[in-house]
């Protein structure tokens, strides 16, 4: 029978040491995640002798280092993400407040959380591969004007395994419920004026958060990682809006920075990414056809001292706690 991507999963858990199997006195809540696509997976190099000889033929191959990275394609959702932003952001205290709805701010980090085990099913023939020491490389939120909004989480991993039964049976996944933020509730805010205010007419825009998590942590007497350690994290983005006047172009050119907010916000749940300190950049506007003409803007974030931290994300939503680490 051949394997069906309409009858797969895919779940995670929390590590407590990375890379190393979760004993089940450890393992605690296994989420579920419904996925547009996931190309995680395992390669490994190939190497072959330098050496030659009279027969103009190859006589010496060898197998290489062993590689776990890919990336896992959801819904932009209102809930189910916390333990991956938190993953993303780093292992800082969680201030939650609220009784329902709930308000959950993170921000981000020095400390990084230990790591996740990725399970991928083929429920249909039994095969389920299991991906240790997952650590988040980079999110990448792509904000369209019409439909969900996507997410790419890229994921940098240790080890592969392949298994015939699923290594999370007799525990429920918790899988998400609501659906994801549309184009109709996102918009994008700066503080240019001294307080945070909407900006208008914007058509499109993107949000990355990267780990620049190192790749090459191989050792003597191994194939497989070492380590996969976290490096400086980079916050981008920008967006598309209508070119109605100058102002935020002349900003940008002469250097003045400022604050940043992307808000997505259903009524019920929101999730918004501040940045409190970045620089823009951005194209002149361009005239390409006889169409309405727009301007591109893009943001880098920085250390706030103020703040400290680059980042800083409020979930507000149904969740009452984000879930811990083992300890």
């Amino acid at each position: 029978m051949r394997a069906s991507g309409a009858k797969t999963s895919v779940k995670f858990a929390q590590e407590k040491v990375w890379k190393q199997a979760i004993d089940p006195a450890d393992l605690g809540i296994v989420h579920g995640m419904n996925i547009r696509s996931i190309n995680l997976g395992g390669n490994k190099n190939q190497f072959q002798s330098e050496t030659i000889n009279q027969f103009r033929a190859v006589v010496g191959l060898g197998d290489g280092n062993k590689a776990v990275e890919g990336n896992i394609v959801t819904d932009f959702l209102p809930e189910g993400m916390e333990v991956l932003l938190r993953h993303l952001l780093g292992k800082g205290t969680v201030v939650t407040t609220g009784s329902g709805p709930y308000t959950h701010v993170l921000k981000g980090e020095a400390d990084t959380m230990q790591g996740l085990m990725i399970q991928k099913a083929f429920t249909s023939v039994d095969e389920y591969f299991v991906y240790r020491g997952c650590r988040i490389n980079s999110m990448a939120i792509n904000v369209i004007q019409e439909g969900f909004h996507d997410v790419t989480w890229d994921i940098i991993g240790a080890t592969e395994e392949i298994f015939a039964t699923d290594q999370f049976a007799g525990e429920t996944a918790i899988y998400p419920t609501k659906s994801g933020f549309t184009g109709y509730q996102a918009k994008v805010q700066t503080d240019l004026s001294g307080s945070w205010v909407d900006l208008g007419n914007v058509v499109s825009g993107n949000l990355n958060i990267a780990n620049n998590v190192e790749t090459d942590g191989y050792v003597l007497g191994s194939s497989e990682r070492a380590a996969a350690e976290h490096g400086t994290r980079e916050c981008t983005g920008g967006w598309t809006m209508f070119f109605e006047d100058t102002t935020l172009y002349a900003l940008y050119q002469s250097g003045v920075e400022c604050g940043i907010r992307w808000i997505f916000d259903n009524g019920a749940e929101s999730i918004t990414f501040e940045f409190p300190k970045v620089k823009m950049g951005g194209d002149s506007p361009a005239i390409e056809s006889a169409a309405g003409v727009n301007l591109n803007l893009t943001f880098q974030a920085r250390l706030d001292t103020v703040s400290g931290t680059d980042v800083k994300v409020t979930i507000v939503n149904s969740t009452s706690a984000i879930e811990e680490e083992p300890a």
